[in-house]
């Protein structure tokens, strides 16, 4: 068994066929893992990721691991140190994970962990982690180590009434009139059917899909639909969350991964939906809501996850998946199954990196830190930043020797980490 990493995108680039049979193959891998969804994250994020690839002896790819490495300076501990979590988090992936051709977990996922250890980090966060309970207790298993501390998070929004863990999804059956009767209650499936004829008989409404050739406008038309929904509850972050989900749902666009139907009443756009399609695995993931909540002639939401459930079902595909959040809205479109999430931290109980080192992809950021201190008149961060990154490149004693020579024997024995 070897475990590779690769951090360049032209290598990233060069695994497209062996992912894509790992990700075939495997029957835990979900959207965020796919090799398309992963292209348009990394790219955008060149020199914040890494990616293990785990091979057999007979060089075959068994298992990958895809990873957002951070580098930021610890005011507690008076150190730079690195954090990784799942890259798709970049992109705001709702689920993270592992690739892993099935019969091989026994090997495969203790090997990523063992790798990791021998990384320098000093949290390792897995947020969203959708994993077999089987698949889970192989990869965490090592994580079992007097340096570390295991810790199991939660996440729940909404004043704690929404756990955003629990993921609801619908099985989808053969036609759409099934799905009205098998999984709506009978309040629900009328009023789908009433706005349905209404919307689609009626020449005051109509019902786009976004295309390459709308595809500027309707971009337009997401964010200011969201900002006018979102604006008053997340006030200032407000610009800065509906600028990603737009550039989020262009590249899914672009890689014609996305389905957006927008909803219009004469000439003005009063709701849209955003979801991934994911061929591979015949799953429909909705992301992403806009609408013009001051419209209350017909339930937009409603009319739009309806006609998202009737096009997946035409289109053959078999779930509707949700993402996070169990919000009641969800089960009364027929939700009856879900799948719950893990959000485990793996942190050192040092509060500093392992094996007293920094990831070495991070020392241009490291000097950029230095510089910075230097800057600002810090002087004990410049030298221990520096130190450091001379520690990383050189090893501890190279960079004693060096900072003797370029500081002095008393200012270098300061700055150096205990």
């Amino acid at each position: 068994m070897i475990v590779e990493r690769i951090d360049h995108f032209e290598s990233f680039l060069g695994l497209r066929t062996a992912w894509e049979v790992l990700y075939r193959s495997d029957p835990e891998a979900q959207y965020f893992l796919s090799w398309t969804w992963l292209r348009g994250v990394l790219e955008a994020h060149p020199g914040q990721w890494l990616v293990l690839v785990a091979r057999g002896d007979d060089c075959q790819y068994l298992g990958a691991l895809p990873l957002h490495l951070t580098t930021l300076w610890s005011k507690s501990r008076k150190r730079i140190r690195n954090e990784l979590e799942f890259a798709g988090r970049l992109f705001w992936a709702d689920y993270g994970g592992v690739l892993c051709l099935p019969g091989h977990e026994a090997d495969v996922l203790p090997a990523f962990a063992n790798h990791l250890k021998r990384m320098s980090w000093s949290h390792l966060y897995m947020k969203g982690f959708r994993i077999s309970d089987r698949r889970y207790e192989l990869f965490m298993g090592p994580f079992a180590d007097d340096r570390l501390i295991v810790e199991p998070l939660t996440q729940k929004i909404n004043d704690g009434e929404t756990d955003n863990m629990v993921c609801p999804y619908i099985d989808l059956p053969d036609t759409f009139d099934r799905y009205l009767v098998d999984k709506l209650s009978s309040n629900t499936r009328q009023k789908v059917r009433r706005y349905l004829r209404k919307v689609e008989s009626s020449s005051d409404y109509r019902l786009t899909v976004s295309t390459p050739a709308t595809r500027a406008r309707d971009l337009e038309i997401l964010e200011d639909l969201w900002r006018a929904m979102w604006g008053p509850l997340k006030g200032s972050k407000t610009d800065r969350l509906a600028s990603m989900y737009r550039k989020i749902v262009a590249r899914g666009l672009e890689d014609e991964s996305v389905y957006m139907p927008m909803l219009w009443h004469g000439e003005i756009p009063i709701g849209l939906l955003a979801s991934f399609v994911d061929w591979d695995k015949s799953r429909l993931l909705f992301f992403l809501a806009g609408r013009d909540e001051s419209f209350r002639e017909v339930p937009v939401g409603l009319v739009l996850h309806a006609c998202n459930v009737r096009w997946a079902i035409e289109h053959g595909i078999r779930t509707y998946d949700l993402l996070r959040g169990d919000e009641p809205y969800k089960f009364s479109l027929g939700a009856t199954g879900s799948v719950r999430l893990r959000y485990s931290l793996v942190r050192t109980r040092s509060g500093t990196n392992l094996n007293d080192a920094l990831d070495s992809s991070c020392l241009g950021e490291a000097l950029r830190m230095v510089d910075d201190f230097v800057r600002g008149g810090q002087a004990y961060e410049a030298m221990t930043a520096f130190y450091q990154t001379l520690a990383t490149i050189a090893g501890r004693e190279s960079a004693e020797r060096l900072l003797d020579a370029l500081s002095g024997d008393d200012e270098a024995d300061h700055a150096q980490p205990a």
